[in-house]
């Protein structure tokens, strides 16, 4: 691209309006002057189209004068180099790099790797001037009282229930099936929500929510009182080729007739979302493509537009032509729909959050080094007001979402890195800079990280190879965390819930060898641990299922935990060929919520499906092991003293277990 190009961009895309003796043509006709062969006394030679662009003498006096007027009246203090350069987005960790302008933007993507542009069908349409943030706050939230109301009276008359099984307190995450204890509130194999009304083990469905005209693709949702939120990808004729992410908030005052209040979507799909109070912070990784557009955009309704570059950061030598978008979006404001978003190049495929900030998180290699890391960008949050603001990178790979936590200021991260071909594991502490504080490394050598849980300021992991070892590290000073106790096991944990007075619970596989010095997953395996004594964890007692499976293994969602009565309850499938154990790699998902949404085929007729229900004092207790059918089952939640087990077609069965 030329220097009139450069300029030119700079007019499109930065929305100067400059004076009539500096418009863009005035400017482009200089530009051509001064880049055309100029006639000699005794003639000329024709230029050679590739020589180099000049700028003549007489013409610099011009330049510098229209470069003089826009400092004056425009107020911009600095000018890029003419030049088809990216900015200089090698800051050093800790720093993001804010844009100034869309033609910025575009530069440092063109500077990346072809192969990380992907093609595209087509622009969207789109007005790159739009300021997101800036006119949504404006807005104003009047009408949201009445929800609030709602939202009480809706609490007030419920009866016992399980709620979501969360990492952080008080910060709720979207789900297939909530509840509310009088109704039960599912997503269907259809991507459909259904509403039902449970009472005494019975259900009655009282209608279905669909695309409503938004072709709204539901994935996940969350329930705050009368208000109901789905999350799902959208298609719509404005969108590009890839569609993008959709937030409907609808009003369930009445139950069998829900009211679309307010939609929102964003560019991008879906990596996670939270709810904190009554704000949703959507987290969505955004490609952008070749000959389409390059910058996100996000809206409501038929109003969408382009993130403006000021609401866009750089994380620091970026890798990929993707962003990290992430939106608030108040579901308490009704119609006014009000939201906010920011972006970051980069990448992102786990997050954490807590009520004040989010974190996120994607793999990073970096070839000069032959390492994998974790880049981490953290964005503060309260209310609408949402900000990247700090990045850094640790060396390794994460689990999951568990493998992140903050406390009391500092950001912990347990990683699996590759040290001469063989795995280590390491846990990172950093300060509110998302500087290294401290750091423990090198642990559990040749194996991997398979679960941790964070509880003040200790955290508990288990890493695997051949057996289960859970490490107690003791994080109390942050400048020098260190391995604490140890004890080992048959068998891994893929998720750790505290279960009251020194104890921790383990949900994972039971494991056994193929007789070629390899292991597979042969069943499900719940262990209970004594943590009272952190030197000295102990295995209290340990339950394996040979040949069953659960969601709970690989999504923690699919735990329901009853604090009033003391229990645990997962679903469970057992399959027909199950007698000779799983053929299943350790290293694979078993069974995930994805697979379990489609329909067993004729041949798994004798598949058994059914809820496991359980205790965890000083032992493991198997309360009730409660056959329901020949379904993959999701789900189970409790009214009352009733256990609604949910396949992806609705209620499977429900039972009272014999407590």
């Amino acid at each position: 691209m030329g220097n009139k190009d450069y300029i030119k961009d700079l007019f499109d895309n930065d929305g100067i309006k400059a004076p009539d003796s500096l418009s863009e043509d005035n400017i482009l006709k200089m530009l051509e002057e001064a880049d055309a062969p100029q006639a000699e006394d005794k003639g000329f030679k024709e230029a050679s189209p590739k020589r180099n662009f000049r700028i003549r003498p007489e013409n610099m006096k011009v330049l510098a004068a229209a470069a003089a007027v826009l400092i004056a009246v425009f107020g911009i203090t600095a000018l890029s180099p003419l030049y088809d350069t990216a900015p200089d987005t090698s800051v050093k960790d800790g720093s993001l790099y804010t844009f100034r302008s869309a033609s910025e933007i575009k530069r440092t993507i063109r500077s990346l790797s072809p192969g990380s542009l992907t093609v595209s069908n087509g622009p969207v349409t789109i007005q790159e001037d739009f300021s997101a943030s800036g006119d949504a706050e404006a807005r104003d939230s009047a009408d949201s009282a009445g929800l609030t109301a709602g939202a009480e009276s809706a609490a007030k008359s419920s009866a016992a229930h399980s709620d979501t099984y969360l990492q952080v307190d008080d910060v709720d995450e979207a789900d297939i099936v909530k509840t509310d204890g009088r109704y039960i509130y599912y997503v269907n194999r259809s991507q459909e929500v259904v509403i039902l009304e449970a009472k005494d083990g019975k259900t009655k469905k009282l209608t279905s929510i669909g695309s409503s005209g938004i072709e709204n693709y539901v994935s996940d949702i969350y329930l705050s009182g009368d208000r109901l939120i789905t999350i799902g990808h959208t298609y719509r004729s404005d969108d590009d080729d890839q569609g993008s992410t959709g937030v409907v908030v609808y009003d369930i005052t009445d139950r069998s007739k829900p009211v679309m209040l307010s939609d929102f979507r964003q560019s991008g799909d879906i990596v996670s979302s939270r709810m904190v109070g009554d704000y949703v912070y959507l987290v969505t990784s955004d490609y952008v493509y070749r000959g389409g557009r390059m910058l996100p955009y996000c809206g409501s309704g038929d109003e969408i537009s382009s993130l403006t570059a000021t609401d866009i950061s750089c994380l620091p030598d970026p890798k990929s032509a993707s962003y990290i978008v992430l939106s608030s979006i108040d579901t308490a404001s009704g119609s006014q729909g009000r939201s906010a978003t920011k972006a970051v190049l980069g990448a992102s495929s786990d997050i954490y959050c807590n009520d004040h900030a989010l974190y996120c998180a994607s793999s990073e290699y970096d070839s000069d080094k032959g390492a994998e890391y974790t880049r981490i960008a953290r964005a503060s949050i309260d209310g609408l007001d949402v900000k990247f603001d700090a990045t850094a990178k640790v060396r390794g790979r994460i689990v999951n979402q568990f493998a992140m936590d903050e406390d009391d200021g500092y950001f912990r991260i347990a990683t699996t890195s590759d040290r001469s071909g063989m795995n280590v594991n390491n846990l990172y502490v950093l300060d509110s800079s998302l500087k290294e504080a401290g750091k423990v490394t090198g642990f559990a050598r040749n194996e991997s990280i398979k679960s941790v849980r964070f509880m003040g300021d200790k955290a508990y992991v288990i890493t695997y190879e051949a057996i289960d070892p859970l490490f107690v590290i003791d994080l109390s000073d942050p400048a020098a965390p260190r391995i604490e106790g140890e004890v080992k096991i048959d068998g891994f944990s893929t998720l750790l819930v505290p279960a009251g007075k020194g104890r921790l619970l383990g949900i994972g596989h039971a494991t056994g060898g193929n007789g070629y010095g390899g292991q597979y997953a042969s069943g499900l395996k719940i262990a209970l641990f004594d943590i009272s004594d952190p030197s000295e964890p102990k295995v209290l007692d340990s339950r394996e299922f040979e040949g069953m499976s659960s969601p709970a293994q690989t999504d923690h969602h699919a735990l329901m935990v009853n604090s009033d009565q003391g229990y645990f309850a997962v679903p469970y499938g057992i399959s027909p060929d199950s007698s000779g154990g799983s053929d299943v790699i350790i290293e694979d998902d078993i069974i995930d919520a994805e697979t379990a949404k489609d329909s067993l085929t004729d041949t798994q007729s004798s598949y058994q499906a059914g809820v496991l229900v359980f205790r965890a004092g000083d032992s493991i207790d198997i309360v009730d092991q409660h056959y329901i059918g020949s379904t993959q089952l999701l789900r189970n939640v409790y009214i009352d003293d009733f256990i609604y087990a949910l396949d992806s077609q609705g209620v499977a069965g429900s039972f009272s277990p014999a407590l």
